[in-house]
């Protein structure tokens, strides 16, 4: 194989984001190269909602209202978010129509048609196990409700029938010089010489132990950008889902709301977790239409030492309806659910925080964009429902073709293959493995959606300790290199995320601190995370302000 593939544009990530990036780009003229790992797809076990600012059908200033006051907290990056409302509904309504993707009218908005009495796996295609979508976290998918697997399907079709030339590897560095691209493609060490880089990896919810999205997404494309040069926002903000089912050889499925309200929320003492944090007159279904500070009181429990269950014994049949979700997964993965409490906990499952852009998905590095959910700040504290693939595929349309029209200038530099990856190093015996499931035991408890300073200060004094155990560490071949790499940005990022925490001393949005459990005027500001030589560096930056991104 050569070891220098050349390119306008690189789009890192076949999600939504990255799938409709390549799209508009190819469509605007430019020769566009997608690099995707094979590997699980948030678009393709989503539930498919495209809601509020996906069409015409609402006022767009309540969506901007809704969307920056409500959920977001006053925290939104509002340029951002204007642009997505202002233009969503044309994106969307152009990308639904061009690429035949099918949709029904929802209560809030449009849902992708799910493929009625099919798993989710069954409508990619005839080359599924060999095409890169072999591995879709296995059960989820079995239970995939096949809305999202619907999506990525459709989306991956246009690509495969477009000029698109879509290379199975993994990235593993970003280099300002192109831009470029270093990867590794089936083992071998291969330089991507670009004019331009869409970052559209995803999010970073697999930096924690439990989580109900697949739990490759590591933060790749944070990590790359950080390195690059550009800044991460919103750091401390990560959407948790309170009611996931957290039971051995169960898939970590969020329960949906759709199982009787005489259910209760338990902990191993017996004792009515409703009742105890919120009074009389809730249920625990009722308690899911504020997601923070129901994971909030469950971590709270989980932190305190007791385990945390959802009660269906005394539900009756006639209350459960005929298509429960709730139900059929839990009769084919734990059939007993109707006869003992079923454990949960909270599930990481979705970034709000990410590499910070400007309206048009550029980062300040020049020629880099990044796109989705690998993006952060335009939903300030928290995210209204049903919006991340409509920013995803609308950003994605925008990065695209702004990209095609502002290509780099061809580097002789972003050619140069004088510093590859290296394939060997000697170091200690531990396994990387294992260290990265103490870091993601380590986020779990002391990252989760309850917070305070004593727990913050612990846990950033054990992820430095790790940090100097994984700074020892060796390999003896390329994915070696890669597997040790990814935990030392995984165990940075979890640093990052808990010097934001910290710093952010307040109750907003998925932030919640027992030490400080009230929201302040005084921050109402976003924070920033950049790498100043070896080490992480935080600062404010005032609402509205927008990195320069340096176009020629």
């Amino acid at each position: 194989m050569t070891n220098i593939i050349e390119t306008d544009i690189l789009v890192i990530g076949e999600g939504s984001a990255g799938q409709v990036a390549a799209l508009a780009a190819s469509e605007a003229g430019a020769d566009v190269v997608l690099l995707f790992n094979g590997q699980a797809s948030s678009t393709a076990i989503s539930t498919g909602f495209l809601t509020y600012a996906a069409h015409d059908g609402f006022p767009k200033e309540e969506v901007f209202d809704a969307m920056s006051d409500v959920t977001g907290k006053g925290l939104c990056d509002t340029a951002l978010l204007r642009r997505l409302v202002d233009e969503a509904p044309a994106e969307m309504g152009a990308i639904i129509e061009k690429y035949s993707i099918p949709v029904d009218r929802a209560p809030r908005g449009y849902r992708v048609r799910r493929s009625t009495g099919m798993r989710g796996k069954d409508i990619l295609d005839e080359t599924y196990g060999s095409d890169g979508a072999e591995d879709m976290t296995g059960l989820m998918m079995e239970f995939s409700s096949t809305h999202g697997t619907a999506l990525f399907s459709q989306l991956r079709k246009a690509v495969k029938s477009s000029s698109v030339r879509r290379i199975k590897g993994s990235a593993l560095s970003l280099h300002r010089e192109g831009p470029s691209v270093w990867a590794d493609l089936d083992g071998s060490p291969v330089k991507i010489a670009a004019r331009a880089v869409i970052l559209a990896t995803g999010g970073m919810q697999g930096v924690y132990e439990f989580t109900d999205t697949p739990q490759n997404l590591l933060g790749d494309g944070q990590s790359m950008a950080l390195e690059a040069g550009a800044e991460l926002v919103d750091m401390e903000f990560i959407q948790f889902y309170p009611l996931a089912v957290n039971e051995e050889g169960a898939p970590a499925i969020f329960l949906y709301p759709d199982y009787p309200s005489t259910a209760k929320l338990v902990n191993s003492d017996g004792e009515d977790l409703i009742l105890k944090h919120m009074g009389p007159g809730q249920s625990a279904l009722a308690a899911l239409h504020n997601w923070d500070f129901l994971s909030f009181i469950i971590q709270s429990e989980i932190i305190e030492g007791r385990e945390v269950f959802i009660d269906f014994r005394e539900t009756q049949d006639a209350e459960w309806a005929p298509d429960s979700l709730t139900a059929t997964f839990l009769s084919k993965h734990v059939p007993d659910y109707r006869e003992r409490p079923v454990r949960i906990s909270p599930s990481s499952h979705y970034t709000l925080g990410g590499v910070r852009v400007d309206t048009d998905g550029q980062t300040s590095i020049p020629g880099v964009y990044a796109v989705g959910e690998v993006a952060g700040g335009l939903h300030g504290a928290n995210r209204h429902g049903g919006t991340a693939l409509v920013e995803a595929m609308t950003y994605g349309a925008i990065s695209g073709r702004h990209a095609a029209a502002n290509l780099q200038p061809r580097s002789n530099m972003a050619r140069s293959t004088d510093n590859p990856p290296p394939t060997r190093r000697a170091g200690n015996g531990a396994l990387p493995a294992d260290l990265l499931a103490q870091v993601r035991q380590l986020t779990q408890k002391g990252l989760g959606p309850a917070r305070s300073d004593e727990l913050l200060t612990e846990t950033l004094a054990q992820i430095r300790t790790l940090q100097v155990e994984i700074a020892g560490l060796g390999w003896a071949d390329l994915d070696g290199f890669t597997e040790v790499q990814r935990l030392a940005r995984v165990a940075r990022l979890a640093e990052a995320m808990c010097l934001a925490m910290r710093r952010r001393q307040e109750s907003r949005g998925t932030h919640m601190r027992s030490d400080f459990p009230e929201e302040t005027g005084e921050w109402q500001r976003k924070q920033a995370v950049r790498l100043n030589g070896a080490g992480l560096e935080i600062h404010d930056i005032a609402l509205g302000d927008q990195p320069v991104a340096a176009t020629l």
